[in-house]
Parts: structure tokens; C-alpha cells; sequence
């Protein structure tokens, strides 16, 4: 059984000009809704206006926040990406209900008819699998290795899908088809664009991505009939001001929903290794081997990394020490003579204990001089810089807390994520 057609299709401007619809729009009075600034000129017609809410849509601070910045920065893991889309699981099997809330309050035939024709082709007129519901369950499954039924939604996650399904059942149609269009279905192309970059850079085949592929046409026939919607109401007064003011909202309750992914992500990173410390779990067997706890001699290390820089004086090596430690890393920095290492700054404390020669180690603005058995401690985010001022190579035993910094801190989850990249380790 087919669904009636919806009659002829009127473009966003064709509903927003019919007879006895007033084309200019009013524009806000005082000032702008939070977080955007007023345009510089008022717009005068209905084209103008949405013109105007698009621009403000890609300017808007919702772009920066960090969930976002992670993905372009290739910061995420795969198990990152399974944990932020099982739970965005929710916002797509609402997306329907959305429209549904959006019908049982629409006050025109021609709207009524709009959404009914958007729903049929959502769920009504595709064949089972291709419906987005189950396209989505498939990249989670094939491309995430997530259960759907098993996963357990986080109370950010029930409260931002609440809070859109109240807008869209309780608000006035005007704001609440507003909240829709222009606040959920318009930033999608440039959202899922994101999100496939991120994923790619994760690791995960775009073959498990047609999800997202179908939803990053910024000229879908959903978004233009969701559009169409709110220029339906452009007669009414302060329709500008009440369009930008929901796009606003929804913006703000998706970033909100965002931030708390990406902190998800970090107490995900983050909650092994303080479960296993408060239940008590030794890292080492009752026996451990004694190569994993005693190294005799450092001359044993295999060289691991060199930077020499001639102009800038710069000379030395790293080489790790190869302790099974989760909160600690070891390592041995040698400083050729009359040579320095790189001037740095990062998260992780840093611990320095002299083995052999001569030098200076500045710790931001003070400078003091070591010998053999001297340690120097450098706190986090201090510049610090060893300089070797005697004949034979500078040895330093360097102990850090990287091994917690790596999972806490965005510079160093990059940087996580760059080394995993680069050695084909996308787990």
C-alpha cells in the first residue's frame, strides 16, 4: 500500500509568499539570542532571513566545542567512536519521533502534508534495510562492533533527547519547527562531514558509512520541506527573532550533549586504571620475572629516538626503559657535550635524576647546575631545557606521569593518537 501523494511540491519560498502572506519579515528589536550577534542589516524579505539564520548557524560557537575539534584533529580511537555513537543511537531512533511531535501540533493542511510525506519516506517507502534506523545499526555493529540493545544511555544523553522532544510536542509551531530545521537537520551535512573525518581517521572503513553519506546533502528534500515549515510562519510577529532564538536553543542543548561525550571519553579512558587501583590489583604476578622489574645496566637500552639540529645546538637521544608501568614512563635522555635537548613544555611531571657528566638544567626562569646522583623535578607545563656543559655525554634517568596524561589530556591523546596512526595500530 502506497502512500497519497502530498500534491505539488512548493518550494520554502512558494509557502512563504502564497497569497495572503505578507513577504517582509520582522526582524528582532533588542538585540540577539545568546551566543550570536545581530546581522548588520535587517532582513526584508523571507529569502533574506533564512539566508541570514544559515549564517549565523556556520559562525555559531556550537562548531568549536571540543567533541568536534577532537574528530578534526584525529584525537578519537575506534572505542572512543563506539562509545560517542552509541549513545547518539538514541538521537537517531528519535529522529521520527521528532517529526511525529512536530505533526500532532501542526496548525496548516499543507504542513500536515509535508510531514506526513517526510515520514513516509523515512521509514514508510524505503525497503527495511536501507531505512536510516538500520543503517545506523549496522555501522555500529559492522563498523563499531557495538550491541544496540546492550547499550545503556547515559542521563545526558536521555536529557538532551527529552528536552528536543518537549520543544518539538509543547513549543509554538513556529519556534518548534524552527528548532528542527535549523537547529537539528540543517547542521547535519557539516556535522556528519566531521563525523566521517574523524571516523576515517579512526580506523574505520567507509564502507560501514552510508549512514552518513545519505545525510550530508545540504539540499536533501527532508531539510528543504523542514524549511519550507518554518517559512510557512514568516507572517507571524517576531518571526525572525523567535527562529533565531530556537535555532539557539538547539544548538546549545547540542553542545551541551556533546561536551558530555567527549567527557564520557576521557572518564572512559581514564576509569580502568582507577578501578584497578581502588580494587587493589598488582600489576605484577606473585613471581614476577626479573626483567621486568630490574634493568642492570642502561648501555642495554635499544636507541629509540635522535634529534640533532646543528644551528640550534641541539643534540640528544631518548631511549625508553622497558617497565610494564601504567602511570609511570622511563626513560634515559643523553645530552652530547657542549650540546642541548629541545625546549619543552607538557602535561605530564617530569622527574630528572642525573647518572653521568656535567650540565645545567633550566626549569622556566631559573638554571641550576648538576652532577652525578643530583635530581631535578619539573612541574607541569613548565619550559625546561638540559644543556650538557662538561666533555662527556649528560645521562638522565627520566621518570614521567605520561602514562596518566595520555589518556586525560587533549595534547597528548593527539599525540596517542598520531603515534597509534603512524605505527597502523588503529585499536
Amino acid at each position: 500500500m502506497s502512500l497519497p501523494s502530498a500534491g505539488l511540491a512548493l518550494s520554502p519560498l512558494d509557502m512563504a509568499t502564497k497569497p495572503g502572506v505578507p513577504e517582509p519579515v520582522t526582524a528582532p528589536s533588542s538585540g540577539a539570542p545568546c551566543g550570536m550577534s545581530a546581522p548588520d542589516e535587517v532582513p526584508t524579505s523571507a529569502e533574506a532571513a533564512m539566508e541570514a539564520l544559515h549564517v549565523r548557524l556556520a559562525s555559531h560557537p556550537f562548531w568549536d566545542n571540543r567533541l568536534l575539534r577532537a574528530c578534526r584533529r584525529g584525537m578519537l580511537t575506534r572505542e572512543d567512536h563506539a562509545l560517542i555513537f552509541s549513545q547518539y543511537a538514541l538521537l537517531t531512533r528519535s529522529a521520527t519521533r521528532f517529526l511525529h511531535a512536530l505533526l500532532a501540533q501542526c496548525d496548516s493542511e499543507t504542513g500536515c502534508a509535508r510531514l506526513t510525506q517526510a515520514l513516509w519516506e523515512e521509514v514508510g517507502a524505503p525497503p527495511p534495510e536501507k531505512r536510516p534506523a538500520a543503517l545506523f545499526r549496522r555501522f555500529l555493529r559492522e563498523g563499531l562492533g557495538v550491541d544496540a540493545d546492550a547499550t545503556r544511555f547515559l542521563d545526558a544523553t536521555r536529557y538532551f533527547v527529552r528536552e528536543c522532544m518537549d520543544v518539538c510536542l509543547r513549543a509554538p509551531p513556529c519556534e518548534a519547527s524552527a528548532f528542527l530545521a535549523l537547529g537539528l537537520e540543517a547542521p547535519l551535512p557539516r556535522l556528519y562531514s566531521l563525523f566521517v573525518d574523524g571516523l576515517l581517521k579512526a580506523g574505520v572503513s567507509e564502507r560501514h558509512l552510508p549512514f552518513f553519506y545519505r545525510r550530508m546533502d545540504p539540499g536533501s528534500a527532508r531539510a528543504s520541506m523542514l524549511e519550507a515549515l518554518v517559512l510557512s510562519h514568516v507572517h507571524e510577529p517576531g518571526w525572525f527573532e523567535r527562529c533565531a532564538g530556537a535555532m539557539e536553543r538547539a544548538l546549545e542543548l547540542q553542545g551541551h550533549f556533546f561536551d558530555g561525550l567527549f567527557e564520557a571519553v576521557q572518564q572512559r579512558r581514564l576509569s580502568p586504571l582507577m578501578e584497578r587501583i581502588q580494587a587493589r590489583l598488582p600489576l605484577a604476578p606473585e613471581q614476577p620475572e626479573p626483567r621486568t622489574i630490574h634493568l642492570g645496566e642502561v648501555s642495554q637500552l635499544v636507541p629509540h629516538y635522535r634529534h640533532a639540529h646543528e644551528w640550534r645546538g641541539i643534540d640528544f637521544t631518548v631511549d625508553p626503559v622497558p617497565f610494564g608501568a601504567e602511570v609511570l614512563e622511563t626513560q634515559v635522555l643523553r645530552v652530547a657535550p657542549g650540546r642541548t635537548d629541545e625546549a619543552r613544555e607538557h602535561a605530564h611531571e617530569l622527574l630528572l635524576v642525573v647518572l653521568a657528566g656535567t650540565g645545567r638544567v633550566h626549569v622556566r626562569g631559573t638554571a641550576v647546575d648538576v652532577k652525578p646522583g643530583d635530581a631535578v623535578f619539573v612541574p607541569r607545563w613548565a619550559s625546561h631545557q638540559a644543556c650538557n656543559t662538561g666533555a662527556e655525554p649528560l645521562a638522565l634517568l627520566a621518570v614521567t606521569d605520561h602514562g596518566l596524561t595520555r589518556r586525560a589530556h587533549e595534547e597528548e591523546l593527539l599525540r596517542t593518537a598520531r603515534i597509534l596512526r603512524e605505527t597502523g595500530n588503529t585499536r
